[in-house]
C-alpha cells in the first residue's frame, strides 16, 4: 500500500530529523475509524540504510513542534544517541477517546479498579485492545516497511507507551512476539488489572517464544506510580524465574518520579539503548 505522507518543515516544527504525518484506516475496527500516525526520521535516514523501528502508543506526546508542553522529546533523544550509533525510526500511534478501550489488555479487572468508591468507566466499557493490536500488526506495521527503510524482524521492532500505553506494550509483546521483540512499558496501568491473571498467563506462558525478546520496565514511585510498583515487580520477577535473564529483562525504579512525559523522557535514552544496543549490559 502506497500513500503520501504530509512532511512537517523540521525547522519550524521539530529541531532534529523529519517528522511525516498522515491518517490511516483502522480497518480491522468495524466502524473505520481513522487515526493519525507520525513516523520521525532520524537525521541519518537516508532512504539507503536500513533502522530499528519502535511503534509508540499516544504519538501526540512524543515529539515537541505542535505545541511547547512538555513531551517524550523523542527527537532529540535519538538524535543525541547517534554519537553511540544507535539511531531508529520513531513510529507515533495518536490516541482518541477511544484509548481507554483500545490500550486496556483483556485481563480481568482488579477490585481496585475503582475512584473514591466509585467504579472507573473502564469497569463498563468495551475493550477492544486485541483489534488494536490486530491493525498495528496487520495494517500499519507492513505500511511502515514497505514505505520505509526498516529493519522488519522482531530484534529491531519494538512496542512502547506509558500508563495503559505501557499495559498494552506488554500485552502486545507477548501476544505476538514474532513481531515485537523489544518492549517498552513505563509505569503500566496494572493496578486496574488482576495481578494475579497476569501472573498465571505467564506461568502457562510457552517461554520459547520469547527467546530473543526484550522487556524494559520503568516505575516511578510518587503519584498514581505508587499503587503500580509492586504490580510491576512481580512480573519483572516472574518474567526473570521463567528464564529471561539480565540482557532480556530489565526494571528500573526511581523513587522521586510520578506519572507524567517528563520521567519517561528521562529514562527514555537508557531504554533505547538497553533495548537496541547489541551488547545492551554494557553501560556507554
Amino acid at each position: 500500500m502506497q500513500f503520501t505522507p504530509l512532511t512537517i518543515d523540521d525547522r519550524e516544527a521539530i529541531p532534529h530529523g523529519t517528522l511525516q504525518i498522515f491518517e490511516l484506516e483502522m480497518r480491522p475496527y468495524p466502524d473505520a475509524r481513522r487515526r493519525r500516525i507520525r513516523v520521525w526520521l532520524p537525521e541519518e535516514y537516508n532512504g539507503v540504510t536500513r533502522f530499528p523501528v519502535l511503534y509508540m502508543h499516544d504519538g501526540q506526546a512524543l515529539f515537541r513542534g505542535e505545541d511547547d508542553r512538555t513531551k517524550w522529546d523523542c527527537d532529540r533523544t535519538v538524535t543525541a544517541l547517534a554519537v553511540e550509533g544507535l539511531a531508529c525510526i520513531i513510529v507515533g500511534i495518536d490516541s482518541a477517546q477511544t484509548r481507554g478501550e483500545e490500550l486496556t489488555p483483556p485481563y480481568p479487572l482488579s477490585g481496585r479498579a475503582m475512584v473514591n468508591g466509585q467504579p472507573l468507566p473502564i469497569v463498563a466499557m468495551e475493550r477492544t485492545s486485541d483489534t488494536y493490536a490486530e491493525f498495528v500488526v496487520s495494517c500499519l506495521k507492513p505500511l511502515i516497511d514497505a514505505n520505509y527503510c526498516t529493519l522488519p524482524d522482531p530484534a529491531h521492532t519494538g512496542i512502547g507507551g506509558a500508563s495503559a500505553g505501557g499495559s498494552q506494550s506488554y500485552y502486545m509483546a507477548l501476544r505476538n512476539p514474532e513481531v515485537f521483540g523489544r518492549a517498552l512499558i513505563c509505569s503500566p496501568g496494572f493496578p486496574l488489572l488482576d495481578i494475579e491473571a497476569i501472573l498465571a498467563e505467564l506461568d502457562g506462558y510457552d517461554m520459547t517464544r520469547l527467546a530473543g525478546s526484550r522487556f524494559y520496565f520503568y516505575n516511578g514511585d510518587q503519584m498514581i506510580d505508587a499503587t503500580s510498583v509492586d504490580n510491576v515487580l512481580a512480573v519483572y520477577r516472574r518474567l526473570r524465574q521463567r528464564g529471561l535473564d539480565a540482557s532480556q529483562n530489565m526494571f528500573l525504579f526511581d523513587s522521586r518520579e510520578g506519572h507524567y512525559d517528563a520521567a519517561w523522557a528521562r529514562i527514555f535514552p537508557d531504554a533505547l539503548r538497553w533495548l537496541f544496543a547489541e551488547d545492551n549490559l554494557r553501560r556507554p
